[in-house]
């Protein structure tokens, strides 16, 4: 191969290396960036009646929602019940966005329980 010849098959290796790392960061990007499925699975159960119902602030206990804030919440906290808390199905929910939102700034405040009309924080 003349000198020529190899400088363009250097160049061409070398856009296809950075090509290929482009593309894989943009995966990484992607696949980390979308909590899509699990914040409208949360959001749901942190709106269903029967996970909000009590009758003093007792019934009530603060969970941690990831990074995001729903109704009736603060600062990646909300409220439910204590048998919704407990509940295998909110164990899931909440570690699904915790792996999915798991690093994001925390602030201080603290949210406090009141069972409002019924309901943990309020009516949905």
């Amino acid at each position: 191969m003349s000198k020529t010849q190899l400088k363009a098959h250097a160049r061409g290796r070398r856009t296809g290396i950075v090509a290929g790392l482009l593309i894989v960061a943009v995966g990484l990007l992607a696949a980390c960036g979308d909590c899509g499925d699990e914040i409208d699975a949360a959001r749901s159960f942190l709106d269903t009646p029967a996970n909000l119902s009590c009758q003093t602030d007792a019934d009530c206990v603060v969970v941690s929602t990831g990074c995001e804030t729903f109704a009736r919440g603060i600062c990646a906290q909300s409220q439910l019940n204590r048998g919704a808390a407990v509940s295998a199905k909110w164990q899931r929910l909440s570690q699904g966005l915790k792996d999915c939102t798991n690093e994001c700034a925390q602030c201080a405040a603290a949210l406090i329980v009141k069972c409002n009309g019924g309901f943990c924080g309020g009516p949905p």
